[in-house]
């Protein structure tokens, strides 16, 4: 093999040879440190504690699910826990006409966990009066369409938020008229 050596750098070839390695000069036994958070593969700890601060400021744990409120008063404010709850049902002994009127847009907006602009929730309020209800907006709430509940009638309104202290609710229709079932009043 040698003299195979010795002849091959006399024929010149040596710096041909140098450049191919013949074998492997260095094993890598050891990985180096990967920076996750910057690969993407893990979320950073100020991007997870922002996250959590976000949840815990606006833990209103009652979004997305239904919540049924009976409220008797002559005259009411439906508060924004209410509004976002989807379900009011109104009861008054009394036949007389009623207008209760909504929360402001910011607390309604500040009820939403993290919301945004676009976001759209469902308000269901029934009249179990024997006499008709309107509903006034609050402070910074735009109201749309029919505004009132006719006696013993169930109207659906969609809230939608329009910006950080704005809030529009539209009339989408208004169904079960009838009669009051017995074990409501």
């Amino acid at each position: 093999m040698l003299a195979h050596l010795k002849m091959l750098a006399s024929l010149a070839f040596l710096p041909l040879l140098s450049f191919f390695r013949c074998a492997i000069t260095e094993v890598k036994t050891t990985l180096r440190p990967v920076d996750a958070e910057v690969l993407g593969a893990l979320p950073t700890q100020t991007g997870i504690v922002g996250l959590i601060s976000n949840l815990k400021a606006n833990a209103a744990g009652v979004f997305g699910n239904f919540i049924v409120s009976t409220v008797s008063l002559a005259a009411n404010t439906y508060t924004a826990r209410q509004l976002t709850g989807g379900i009011i049902r109104r009861v008054l002994a009394t036949g007389a006409a009623t207008t209760d009127s909504t929360d402001t847009a910011t607390n309604i907006v500040n009820a939403i966990p993290g919301a945004v602009v676009g976001q759209t929730f469902p308000i269901m309020i029934s009249n179990l009066m024997s006499a008709t209800l309107t509903v006034a907006a609050g402070t910074g709430v735009t109201l749309t369409g029919t505004a009132t509940v006719t006696r013993f009638s169930t109207r659906l309104f969609l809230g939608e938020v329009t910006g950080s202290a704005a809030v529009t609710i539209t009339n989408c229709f208004q169904f079960m008229a009838g009669t009051v079932p017995a074990d409501v009043l």
